[in-house]
């Protein structure tokens, strides 16, 4: 039987829960030997990232509940935060691997009302378009934003502290496409329980937290776990991160468990 974990109904409520709990608790850790870096985030922290990720959303791209944010980004400690911050103002994510197989750009993006994308790659064309910046510690893009495009870093950090979202969440707010977040965080409990893990685990994987894969179980379930997550980035081969076995995961997940 899978164990029982504490688990609101809604992904905002679960964030929240935590923090309230235990603000102090590490909730990231990511970790990228090629740039020899290591960023560690508390509860309180990501919770922080959370709200002025979810400010920038509402007060700046304006971005309504049930509007379609699709996220491309990379193994990065910020992709862990950007779908949170969307399902906290009530928007759907649209993972970053939902596109393979599609062809050209033009079409990559159907159905999204906003792209967010990494500064690791050519943003798309569009009116609500937003680049993260993704040096270790975040910040200003660091290749150039065409006009019309939104830096997130040169904003991000403007927005309060603590988020009111003018349309908060239910149960039965869509999530990601064919969940809502009721069924996302049940989905998030099964998988952890195929992981074997128990209460307070810490999850170490190389899986992007913006694929379909990770909105579940790289976002997720360290969070309905309250547990909390290694990540690796992109492009890190199993051999070479040698700080994992310094961080002592509890359970290795993706390319890791292998």
């Amino acid at each position: 039987m899978p164990p029982e974990f504490p688990v609101p109904d809604t992904i905002p409520r679960l964030l929240g829960h935590h923090v309230r709990a235990d603000p102090a608790t590490p909730a990231v850790t990511w970790l990228d030997p090629a740039e020899g870096a290591r960023v560690e985030l508390s509860r309180v922290t990501l919770a922080n990232w959370v709200a002025k990720i979810g400010g920038l959303l509402q007060d700046v791209v304006e971005v309504d509940a049930g509007e379609r944010v699709h996220l491309r980004l990379p193994a990065h400690w910020l992709a862990v935060a950007w779908p949170l911050a969307c399902w906290s103002v009530g928007a759907e994510v649209l993972p970053g691997d939902d596109t393979v197989g599609r062809g050209d750009r033009s079409h990559r993006y159907a159905g999204a009302d906003v792209v967010v994308t990494g500064d690791d790659a050519e943003p798309p064309p569009g009116d609500r378009v937003v680049v993260v910046g993704l040096s270790p510690l975040g910040g200003r893009s660091r290749r150039a934003v065409p006009a019309g495009t939104l830096d997130a870093g040169a904003e991000v950090l403007g927005q309060p502290d603590h988020l009111v979202a003018y349309s908060a969440p239910t149960r039965a707010s869509a999530a990601t496409p064919g969940h809502d977040h009721a069924a996302l965080i049940d989905a998030a409990r099964a998988r952890a329980a195929d992981l074997g893990l128990r209460p307070g685990c810490r999850l170490a994987t190389d899986v992007g937290p913006c694929t379909t894969a990770g909105l579940v179980e790289t976002v997720l379930v360290p969070l309905v776990t309250g547990g909390s997550l290694v990540l690796l980035a992109t492009g890190t081969a199993r051999g070479s991160a040698t700080g994992l076995t310094a961080e002592r995961p509890d359970a290795l997940a993706g390319s890791l468990r292998g």
